[in-house]
């Protein structure tokens, strides 16, 4: 660890730290200096590193589960196969770092940064991502099934085909993302910022969505079926072929007569006016009650 520090000192005698394929189980490290360390493979099964410095470090396939790990720096690191689960990893961060294949279910991120990372392939299931931020990273294929993403951040994100069932994501904030081919099947998402999201063919079934912000973003083909959409706003949304069946849209705001006659409302959706519809053109009620 000495000449490590050395060599990432630039220092006369030093030598990088490669310790690909070791078993460092339940050891002290916490605060140490691993930067740029070749980490390939090495189980650090049961050990704290709280505070550690990993940016630029190879992690592949790296066994890092039950670790603690609170405000390590990972930015740039390759995290490719690495298994986080059940790690502690709140206000760690991850920024610019190749998240290929990765675990991190049931692990603890309350608060981490993930900011323009690759995100590939990694499962985030039943993790605590509150407060987390994933602004402008690329993620695609990733599973966050019944992750708590309360307040989470991913504005600017490019997110395709990934699964956020069950997910409590209250207060989300996908503010200028885009998110095609996403499936928010059964999520929670009250209060969500969707404003200008690109949601083309997402699935919303039976999602709680009172009280989200839509803004300009675009849903179209999206589908809503069963969704609770009480109370949220669409001003400028584009609603094409979108699936409002069985739709609640009871005090929904700022949509446009055009706008429901390009979606699909049947006999099942709720009007913003608490109707029963199909919406039809001239009857008002685009128009919440007072």
């Amino acid at each position: 660890m000495e000449l490590h520090r050395l060599w990432v000192e630039q220092a006369a005698g030093g030598v990088r730290a490669d310790f690909a394929g070791a078993t460092l189980t339940d050891l002290m490290l916490d605060g140490a200096c691993l930067r740029q360390a070749v980490l390939r493979d090495v189980s650090f099964l049961e050990s704290d590193l709280a505070g550690a410095d990993l940016s630029g470090a190879d992690l592949t396939g790296a066994d890092l589960r039950h670790v603690n790990l609170l405000g390590a720096d990972f930015t740039g690191a390759d995290l490719t196969d690495t298994n986080f689960r059940e790690a502690w990893l709140a206000d760690a961060n991850f920024s610019e770092a190749r998240i290929f294949h990765t675990s991190f279910d049931k692990a603890n991120l309350r608060g981490s940064r993930t900011v323009e990372a690759l995100v590939h392939g990694a499962s985030f299931a039943n993790a605590s991502l509150a407060g987390a931020q994933f602004n402008q990273s690329s993620i695609y294929d990733s599973n966050f099934a019944g992750a708590d993403m309360a307040e989470t951040k991913l504005m600017r994100a490019r997110l395709q085909s990934c699964r956020f069932n069950q997910a409590l994501a209250n207060g989300v904030d996908f503010s200028s993302a885009s998110a095609q081919d996403n499936d928010f099947t059964g999520a929670r998402l009250d209060a969500a910022k969707f404003f200008r999201a690109s949601l083309v063919r997402c699935k919303f079934i039976r999602a709680s969505m009172a009280g989200c912000i839509f803004s300009e973003a675009d849903l179209s083909f999206a589908d809503l079926s069963e969704a609770s959409l009480s109370g949220s706003r669409f001003a400028g949304a584009n609603l094409t072929a979108a699936n409002l069946a069985g739709a609640v849209l009871q005090g929904a705001r700022e949509l446009t007569a055009q706008q429901l006659m390009t979606a699909r409302t049947m006999a099942t959706t709720v009007l913003p006016n608490g109707t029963q519809g199909p919406y039809l053109k001239g009857s008002g009620a685009e128009r919440p009650k007072r």
